[in-house]
């Protein structure tokens, strides 16, 4: 979505924008965060679900939104409250909030369940 934005002088925004399960298997999260009030409609929504699964083999570390303990305080960060933040800081109110569980079958005998955080975003 990022590069999208990076790469086109002209591009389309939209009233709506969902990214279900995707925010933390990106190599950058906050790259795509970043590009939403460029391609949201003012009032527009984005729809957010996402189990905050963070893990190195899709997203370096010092990328993660939260998911680990401060290094100092050593208070747990919590992804949750990042994203908050940062979408808050976007120019985004939080309008919708709600668990969401999955199931993801592996094969035959095997699944996993899976709550995930489902939020909408309304741009200001």
């Amino acid at each position: 979505l990022s590069d999208y934005v990076d790469n086109k002088e002209s591009f389309e925004s939209f009233d709506g924008v969902i990214l279900a399960n995707l925010l933390c298997r990106l190599p950058d999260p906050m790259a795509c965060l970043n590009a939403m009030p460029k391609i949201v409609n003012e009032g527009g929504v984005v729809v957010m679900v996402t189990p905050f699964t963070w893990l190195e083999q899709y997203t370096p570390k010092s990328k993660w939104l939260g998911g680990f303990y401060d290094p100092v305080s050593q208070d747990p960060m919590y992804s949750k409250d990042r994203l908050k933040e940062v979408m808050e800081g976007l120019g985004f109110q939080k309008i919708h909030e709600e668990q969401m569980p999955l199931v993801i079958r592996e094969h035959q005998r095997k699944y996993q369940y899976i709550i995930s955080e489902a939020t909408g975003w309304r741009k200001e």
